[in-house]
């Protein structure tokens, strides 16, 4: 399910507890380990057995294995305290005889040994002679990401230094230094921000060996110790000397500086710092710059060097494991899907050229996190690639090529954003990462001058031409299309309509469409949108339009939490344009299905959109808005105005139908009343004068203000009357109704006479039958497919679910009768179980959820069943959402084009039975 899918921030959250949990274990390894394992697997959302590892089920010549998944991960256990390199020997032979050619089960692809304390992760087929990484269970939370395949064995791990304490801490004072010089506006705002950029630049070279000699901080020292230093005058010429060419006689603290240039040093920014300000600065030079993480802290000084503008349009921190969900499957996978078929010297040699000329744009790239990943891991394929050179040369006698293979180049990346101080930070970011990246795989082009980063260039993504690439990736702004002119302007929002021509929707609908039409057949993307690009209109404009222009989707997260400021619900969406071969793997949150529809459910690959059924429509409604307090009245006011011998006040007074009172309601009953005049008119509405004085007294005022002038006119009538709904159910002894939102659809037969507020669904009809339809497995599942969703849960429209949604067409009347009893005997018990209890809905099927209530359990599967039948299928298709899904989306299409009879309405309702 979509809300199993962890983001980042929810992993480090869940190993915290974890870790607390078991900081202080110092029993054996045999009492718990299997224990601290279950745990681990349920810390980062899977389940241990579900996805098939096992526990001592494998014997090899070293023994048990304390854990094993077949060709994914072996797990060796030590007790508390046992160092392990003791376990080298067990380490190795469990990975070379894990392997099992008769059920081609390659050998696992990683070997964890862990004494409860700390942890080493081997991938032996790659890296035999060391560990990929080393932390200890304290560390854990921030070394998350080296464990992914724990969340799901197709992602990547992450094997970096994160110490996010001291990149944190770092950033800190960068981040006090600016403010304090902003504050007393040592100069202005863009030549603050270019020194502090200038100055963050020299603390990083320092540390790894790029300016000698430490200029900076013997700059900053030699000030302090004057009684009036001139910084701007003395860090001003250092920044003036990176910028010169050739020596010219540095002498003193300057002897080791060098020539930097690539923008950063093209106008030397001089700023006066008083003796706070210069303390700020040695306390910053004092970190060990060469273990800062260029991600974290990109991301912090992003958010103290930005400006307002950019909460505005939604930017923020990505953790690396989300930035993973689109960088594995665009970039990594693709090509290491490539690099393991490589048979001779000759092709692999050919494929590292290919893969040195592979161009990434990332056409919304903030301070640069998206590509300093990609350009990470792109140069881990690279090194992968060389190894695999030298492994093919080996086994097949091959000559080794001669010179200098290739390297991949750093200006193979290309950014936009609209911020000039985010460019301005994806440089600095990314001039870091290939200085760490050279240590980490080996000489690149030179570090110095600085390698030319003008493709990271500032500009409106939407509004400028976009460079010839390989792959798109990125985080385009999320900002939702109400919010789109009173942030961005009438004139703007009138471009894009005018530009795209698919209306006004959320702004990162626009990336998603833009992104497709520049991709070439063969080419990927993968971005991350608000969950609108897979709901009714913002998908018609995005996903749908992928799926039908040769897009196909192979990886998505339909729904997970994300981190930052913006605290909404993404999508996270990779997708191939024109293969020339239909892909064959789809990941859909965490688990592998047949293809990916456009709405980001299992389903057709090929993205069919369903249509409105015209037989469906004028039976399923929202219920009516107010638009004015006075209108609700508590229990005394109602029941004078009831017992009132004045009039009939029953007309006009009525209960009033939420959909927290489906849901959390013991009988699904209304908890408030209403006065409700129906489209009487005014004269007609005086006829019940104490209701009229309320309303005159209240939401009159209330309306006099209000710039819609028919609403203001017609003061005692709703905002929104839902006539046609009253013209529906007028003939019904009872209607049915849902809760719009919530994280299962629940329904209730309601009284006619009461009033449904725009929180509930109405459906014109009062037969056990068409109950039984709407309370069946089929229409949750096609609600759930077809709805739009409310950060995770369910958000059920009639146009999205109901219109669309093919009804089954009972062959016989004992098919319908089957129905309509598991209908009522479901219905029955269910009321029964809510008040014995005294639980609303949602309680009771929480607990049935979790294993209560089996007779209720068992009485839908009934119910589904006997739907499953009307349609024609097996009793097994009953419960698989995605058959459901998949034979209802044909089932549509058939109608829709007019290849089959559809009138599910015209048999008679079968009343005689009807509870």
């Amino acid at each position: 399910m979509a809300d199993a899918v962890r983001s980042g921030a929810e992993l480090q959250r869940a190993l915290a507890e974890f870790v607390r949990r078991w900081s202080g274990y110092s029993g054996s390894e045999r009492a718990e380990a299997q224990t601290f394992l279950n745990e681990l697997f349920a810390a980062y959302g899977s389940d241990r057995q579900s996805v098939g590892a096992r526990f001592e089920d494998f014997r090899s010549s070293a023994g048990f294995m304390d854990l094993h998944w077949p060709g994914i991960m072996i797990v060796e256990m030590k007790a508390p305290g046992i160092a392990l390199e003791k376990a080298a020997d067990q380490r190795d032979r469990y990975w070379r005889e894990s392997s099992d050619p008769a059920t081609d089960t390659p050998a696992a692809r990683w070997v964890v040994l862990c004494n409860f304390q700390e942890f080493e992760i081997w991938e032996p087929g790659r890296f035999p002679n060391r560990p990929r990484s080393r932390f200890t269970l304290a560390e854990l939370p921030e070394h998350y990401d080296a464990l992914l395949f724990l969340q799901n064995e197709s992602l990547e791990p992450v094997f970096s230094e994160h110490r996010r304490e001291l990149t944190e801490d770092a950033a800190r004072h960068v981040a006090e230094l600016y403010r304090s010089m902003l504050d007393r506006s040592a100069a202005p705002v863009d030549e603050i921000q270019r020194f502090t950029m200038q100055l963050v630049w020299c603390l990083f070279a320092e540390d790894l060996g790029m300016l000698e000699g430490y200029p900076l901080q013997a700059t900053v020292e030699a000030l302090l110790k004057e009684d009036d230093p001139d910084s701007a005058k003395e860090i001003g010429y250092l920044f003036q000397l990176l910028n010169q060419k050739g020596d010219h006689n540095r002498k003193g603290r300057f002897a080791g500086t060098r020539y930097v240039n690539g923008d950063l040093f093209a106008r030397p920014a001089a700023v006066y710092l008083d003796r706070a300000e210069l303390l700020h600065l040695k306390q910053a030079a004092e970190f060990n710059w060469r273990e800062v993480n260029p991600t974290i802290f990109g991301s912090l000084l992003e958010g103290v060097l930005g400006d307002d503008r950019r909460s505005e349009i939604g930017a923020h921190y990505t953790h690396e494991a989300d930035i993973m969900k689109i960088v594995a499957p665009t970039i990594v996978r693709p090509w290491r899907e490539r690099i393991e078929t490589t048979g001779s010297v000759t092709e692999a040699v050919a494929l590292l050229d290919e893969l040195c000329a592979f161009r990434v744009l990332d056409p919304a790239c903030g301070c640069g996190n998206f590509l300093y990943v990609a350009y990470r891991e792109l140069r881990g394929l690279e090194f992968d690639l060389k190894q695999r050179i030298d492994r093919l040369a080996a086994e097949t006698g091959s000559p080794r090529p001669t010179g200098t293979l290739p390297f991949y180049p750093l200006s193979n990346l290309f950014g936009i954003d609209i911020e000039r101080v985010a460019v301005m930070i994806a440089r600095v970011t990314l001039w870091m990462g290939h200085r760490q990246m050279i240590e980490r795989y080996g000489e690149a082009e030179p570090v110095l001058p600085l390698v030319d980063l003008s493709r990271i260039a500032q500009a409106d993504a939407l509004q400028t031409d976009w460079p010839e690439v390989d792959a798109i990736i990125g985080n385009p702004p999320f900002l939702g299309a109400k919010l789109l002119r009173p942030s961005l302007g009438d004139d703007y929002v009138d471009w894009l309509v005018r530009q795209f021509g698919v209306g006004v929707k959320d702004l990162c609908v626009y990336w998603f469409r833009r992104a497709h039409e520049h991709l070439q057949p063969e080419q990927r993307a993968g971005l991350v949108g608000t969950n609108s690009i897979s709901q009714t209109t913002g998908r018609l404009a995005s996903l749908a339009y992928i799926a039908s222009t040769g897009g196909v989707i192979t990886d998505a997260v339909s729904s997970q939490k994300w981190p930052g400021d913006a605290k909404v619900h993404v999508s996270i969406v990779n997708w191939v344009k024109s293969p020339s071969r239909n892909p064959t793997d789809f990941t859909l949150d965490d688990q592998v299905v047949s293809g990916i529809a456009p709405n980001l459910r299992a389903g057709d690959a090929a993205g069919l959109e369903v249509g409105s059924i015209a037989e469906n429509r004028g039976r399923c409604f929202a219920g009516v808005v107010p638009q004015g307090k006075g209108f609700l009245l508590d229990d005394s006011v109602a029941s004078a105005l009831l017992a009132s011998d004045d009039a009939a006040y029953e007309q006009v007074v009525r209960r009033f139908l939420t959909g927290a009172d489906i849901a959390e309601d013991v009988r699904q009953a209304p908890s408030r009343w209403v006065i409700d005049f129906g489209s009487l008119p005014l004269e007609r509405a005086l006829t019940f004068p104490a209701a009229v004085d309320i309303l005159r007294s209240s939401v009159k005022i209330e309306r006099e203000t209000s710039t819609n002038r028919a609403v203001e006119r017609r003061w005692w009538l709703f905002g929104r009357r839902v006539e046609d709904m009253r013209a529906a159910i007028a003939p019904l002894r009872r209607y049915a109704a849902a809760a719009a939102t919530g994280k299962r659809l629940l329904l209730a037969w309601v009284e006619r006479t009461v009033v449904p507020n725009n929180a509930v669904v109405v459906f014109a009809f009062d037969d056990d039958y068409s109950m039984g339809v709407l309370l069946s497995s089929a229409h949750e599942a096609w609600a759930r497919a077809q709805s739009s969703t409310l950060e995770t849960r369910l958000r059920y429209t009639n146009a999205a679910v109901f219109d669309t949604y093919p009804w089954p067409d009972p062959v016989t009347p004992e098919q319908r009768e089957a129905i309509a009893a598991a209908s009522r005997a479901l219905y029955a018990r269910r009321s029964e179980l809510c008040i014995e209890h005294s639980m609303g809905l949602t309680k009771l099927y929480n607990l049935m959820d979790e294993g209560g209530f089996a007779d209720l359990a068992a009485l839908h599967r009934r119910l589904d069943e006997a739907v499953a039948a009307a349609y024609g299928w097996a009793k097994s298709v009953a419960q698989d959402p995605e058959q459901i899904v998949s034979r209802l989306t044909a089932l549509n299409r058939e109608i829709v084009d007019g290849g089959r009879a559809y009138d599910p309405f015209a048999a008679p309702m079968p009343t005689e039975r009807e509870s």
